[in-house]
């Protein structure tokens, strides 16, 4: 593999990680991610507690907080899902309203079109067409005529 020209060019094109932009890639990953997560975990367990202690906190309580802590962001989903969809349906509705006589312009514009390029293409390949026709007429001429005998294959 040593020998092969286009391993070593690949190889040469990988450089090695700058220990400057590491280090600093590693700064930015420490600050950007994971000392904020760090604290949003201190934070809601310091808050956890202090809930726990400032009130007469059960287990049956904190479990009916976390159901709506997780049924919430649920519902709110489930509510834009729902608007977007009616909104989407409305817009179809109407759509539909108005598009037949839209559609209709735009197949008859699409069949005129059709039509003139038919017409065009014919048009182009018409004097190759009659030239070939001439010429398989003139080498028929050449080799006996044009009512020549076919063959009795029986």
């Amino acid at each position: 593999m040593a020998g092969n020209p286009t391993q070593s060019s690949r190889n040469s094109s990988l450089r090695a990680a700058n220990p400057q932009t590491a280090e600093k890639h590693r700064r930015e990953s420490l600050f950007q991610i994971t000392l904020p997560f760090v604290l949003a975990v201190v934070l809601l367990g310091g808050l956890a507690l202090s809930l726990g202690r400032v009130t007469a906190f059960n287990v049956s309580q904190g479990a009916r907080i976390a159901l709506i802590g997780l049924i919430l962001p649920a519902m709110l989903l489930g509510a834009l899902l729902l608007g977007l969809t009616t909104a989407l349906l409305v817009g179809v509705t109407k759509a539909i309203d108005i598009l037949p006589s839209y559609a209709s312009l735009v197949q008859q514009v699409s069949a005129m079109l059709a039509q003139r390029t038919r017409k065009v293409a014919d048009a182009s390949v018409a004097p190759l067409l009659r030239l070939q026709e001439w010429a398989a007429i003139w080498q028929r001429l050449r080799r006996g005529g044009l009512h020549k005998k076919k063959p009795n294959w029986e």
